[in-house]
């Protein structure tokens, strides 16, 4: 996916807007997860998201990444992250728990019921963890990407990834046993 996304921006670059809608088609729900799961908010998400492409846009403009090393896809979410970041200190946000579940596209009920406890689950693990586990789910980036992205060494994230990993797992068992005990008591 990586390579369909940098050869979009490159057509992009030389005017091609359909190739700039492809890139953005492309980016657009992977960017929207992470941003949600860094600011849990649904609003300020969407924003982030279009924020990223705005810069994204200028950059293409000015032509400042010509000679840059990486991929599109691991700069656009290290541009979010970095929106992100800059949102956290200037507004110092405080997400009320019921605004952090994103739109659903599965009207199973079980799917939105497992959605949610995963996404309370999520909002429970440090914030690295978090961060790191988002990236690699939601932006499909490569543990070089992400260490890239959060500025941190590729063993803080493969560590990072594990462990969220095995906190989630903890976390989503315990829930799941104390909703299956809440519904012995309610029959």
């Amino acid at each position: 996916m990586n390579d369909k996304v940098d050869s979009s921006y490159w057509l992009a670059c030389e005017g091609d807007a359909h190739a700039f809608d492809r890139m953005c088609a492309d980016l657009i729900g992977p960017l929207y997860g992470y941003a949600l799961s860094l600011v849990g908010n649904r609003h300020l998400a969407e924003d982030l998201v279009q924020d990223t492409f705005m810069r994204l846009v200028n950059l293409m403009r000015d032509e400042k990444l010509r000679n840059r090393s990486g991929t599109v896809r691991s700069l656009v979410f290290t541009i979010l992250h970095n929106l992100a970041i800059d949102r956290r200190r200037t507004a110092k946000l405080t997400v009320p728990l019921d605004d952090t579940i994103p739109a659903r596209t599965d009207p199973s009920l079980e799917h939105a019921a497992l959605r949610d406890e995963i996404d309370v689950a999520l909002a429970q693990i440090p914030v690295n963890y978090r961060e790191a586990i988002a990236l690699r789910e939601f932006g499909e980036l490569s543990y070089d990407e992400i260490a890239k992205t959060l500025n941190a060494t590729l063993p803080e994230v493969r560590t990072w990834i594990h462990r969220g990993r095995k906190q989630l797992a903890t976390l989503l068992s315990h829930h799941q046993r104390y909703a299956a005990a809440n519904e012995d008591r309610s029959s």
